[in-house]
C-alpha cells in the first residue's frame, strides 16, 4: 500500500483522496462565488446586493485559498495543510455554504491518516541518509 513520489519519499494513498476533496470545494465554492457575486451586483441597483457580493467574495478567496492548501499538500507540508484547511473549513460552513464546509471538513479528518502514515513510514524506513555534495 505504500507509494512512492519521484523524490523517493512516501505519499500516503488519503492524498489523493484529500486533493479530490478539494478539487471538489474549489468547483463548487467558484460556481457559489461567480453566482452570487454576479447576483450582488444586479441586486446591488437595489441596494439590498451587499450580502450576496460579500458572500461571493468570500467563496472566491476560498478557492483562492484551497490552490494554496494543493500547494502544501504537494510539498508534503501536511500539517502546516491541514491548520490552514481548517480555517477555511470554519469560515466555509459560516460564511461560503454548507457544502463547501463540509467538503473541508472530510478532508480535514483525512489528514490524520495521512500524517499517521507518513509518520509511520519514517519510523519504518528511518530518516534519509545525508547526500554527500558532488564535487
Amino acid at each position: 500500500m505504500m507509494s512512492a513520489s519521484t523524490t523517493g519519499t512516501y505519499i500516503p494513498p488519503d492524498v489523493s483522496t484529500v486533493k479530490s476533496l478539494n478539487m471538489i470545494a474549489k468547483i463548487i465554492s467558484l460556481i457559489f462565488g461567480i453566482i452570487l457575486i454576479i447576483m450582488g451586483l444586479i441586486e446591488l441597483i437595489f441596494l439590498v446586493g451587499i450580502v450576496p457580493l460579500i458572500f461571493g467574495i468570500i467563496d472566491i478567496v476560498i478557492y483562492f485559498q484551497i490552490k494554496e492548501i494543493d500547494s502544501l499538500i504537494d510539498q508534503q507540508r501536511y500539517n502546516d495543510a491541514k491548520n490552514k484547511t481548517f480555517i477555511w473549513m470554519i469560515i466555509g460552513i459560516l460564511l461560503a455554504g454548507v457544502i463547501v464546509g463540509i467538503l473541508l471538513l472530510i478532508a480535514y479528518i483525512k489528514y490524520d491518516d495521512i500524517i499517521r502514515a507518513v509518520q509511520q513510514s519514517y519510523v519504518q524506513q528511518g530518516p534519509a541518509p545525508p547526500q554527500l555534495p558532488v564535487q
